[in-house]
């Protein structure tokens, strides 16, 4: 008998969950009745409406899709959970700017999610603050333009277009430290994508800060001005490939890197985010592969180092592998400082000219603890690269002199570099232990091309 009841309950379960179905059903086909043709079509394409389909994790085959996916065009509007559009600063110079952060909103409460921008022109002209577990992908034809102007006094423009940090704390002094700030984050270009900074004046694509496990890949960026392209300090596990940056302003400084590997540290002014601690804290394992860099002052590096009391500061495992670099304004378009444990490979570097510098080099390393510089190709400029002693000048001057310490195998691996079209003729790596001493350098022959 207990088995018959339990039967008779279990058909009666399942009676009622199939009433519970089958009205569902039936609400939701008359919902669909009830709509017009012409609104449920434009339901359909309409980019407010999202496309909620659950990414199964981020990866390289799946273009790092997280969390559900929304697609939006440049037509888009904010969410109408976010009441930007409600928002007096809200109007057709912002509505970009609106439009995703409204998005970016939504999943720091979510936790997660992908954003896809269609086709367009998206001009940006405040920051979008990216928080953890996002992935933001860019189909063929996006540009991304900074904007200058937001047509209101009560909110100005600033200068870069995204910075990896959530809202909530976006003015929250010291809220992040070490590299325990906002995580997996990707940005992915499908085809011909751009940034483009619109020679804004100290502008940045890009601020990374505290930050680990981003990528950046198959984005085009163009047209600097004193600032970045992409900003990196104290991150870990950072990857930018496959992309390309060009265009800097005439007369701009031309020692500002397109990619800037620095440290939070006041002393040495070259951070300016009261979110960070400043710290100090270095890069980790930040592999820049495969991208093209032309018509610039400089490609890749540090132009400051930061240090406690007597101790450096490296920053470590810096892959720089494959990349080309032509056409460069300013002496040393890779330059190394504080670097540790790194490799700088397979890279070709072809024009350096810096006005009134006829010795300008193709690599410059100073504070290289265990650098390996092997197989790359340097073409007319000066001399092909340099090892010396240095010490910061201006904001960090206080910090002691910062040396190179070479290991055998780095230095065998000098000789595999090519290098043809030297203007000073010589075709060997100059090597100067001691700061400020330019004599007696220790020579290292590599292969005339």
């Amino acid at each position: 008998m207990k088995t018959g009841k339990k039967r008779i309950r279990g058909a009666a379960a399942l009676g009622l969950s199939l009433a519970v179905l089958a009205a569902a059903f039936c609400v939701n086909t008359v919902k669909a009745e009830e709509m017009p043709a012409a609104d449920a079509a434009q339901g359909a394409q309409d980019p407010q409406t999202p496309q909620e389909t659950p990414a199964p994790g981020p990866t390289a085959e799946n273009d790092y899709q997280q969390g559900k996916v929304y697609k939006i065009s440049p037509k888009s509007k904010p969410l109408k959970a976010s009441k930007f559009a409600k928002s007096a600063l809200y109007n057709k110079k912002t509505r970009a700017y609106f439009t995703i952060r409204s998005y970016m909103e939504k999943f720091q409460k979510s936790g997660k999610g992908t954003l896809i921008l269609k086709k367009g022109t998206y001009t940006i002209t405040n920051t979008i603050q990216v928080p953890s577990n996002v992935t933001i992908i860019f189909e063929k034809g996006v540009k991304i333009v900074k904007g200058t102007k937001t047509g209101t006094k009560k909110m100005p423009a600033s200068i870069t277009v995204f910075q990896l940090i959530r809202q909530s704390k976006s003015k929250k002094k010291g809220a992040y430290g070490g590299h325990n700030g906002e995580k997996n984050i990707h940005f992915v270009g499908k085809g011909n994508v751009t940034i483009d900074l619109k020679y804004m004046k100290n502008a940045i694509g890009i601020v990374m800060g505290h930050n680990k496990d981003v990528t950046v890949d198959g984005i085009n960026f163009q047209k600097m001005n004193n600032g970045h392209f992409l900003e990196i300090d104290a991150a870990q596990n950072v990857t930018i490939t496959n992309c390309s940056f060009k265009k800097v302003k005439n007369k701009s400084d031309y020692v500002k890197e397109a990619i800037n590997l620095d440290t939070p540290d006041k002393t040495t002014e070259g951070f300016h985010n009261d979110w960070s601690k400043y710290d100090k804290t270095p890069n980790e394992n930040v592999t820049i592969e495969n991208c093209r860099f032309s018509d610039l002052g400089r490609a890749i590096g540090t132009h400051k180092y930061s240090a406690r009391g007597s101790n450096q500061i490296y920053h470590s495992n810096i892959a720089i592998r494959g990349n080309q670099i032509s056409n460069m304004r300013w002496d040393s378009p890779i330059r190394v400082m504080n670097w540790k444990d790194s490799v700088l490979e397979n890279n070709t570097i072809n024009t350096v000219k810096q006005k009134g510098k006829s010795d300008t080099r193709g690599i410059l390393v100073s504070g290289g603890v265990n650098v390996s510089v092997k197989n790359n190709s340097i073409s007319g400029t000066g001399r092909p690269m340099q090892f010396m002693a240095w010490k910061n000048k201006g904001p960090g001057s206080k910090y002691p002199v910062t040396y190179n310490s070479l290991t055998e195998e780095n230095l065998a691996d000098l000789a595999t570099n090519v290098a043809k079209k030297m203007s000073s003729g010589e075709y060997f790596v100059r090597i100067n232990p001691k700061y400020n001493v330019f004599t007696d350098a220790q020579k290292v022959d590599i292969k005339k091309g």
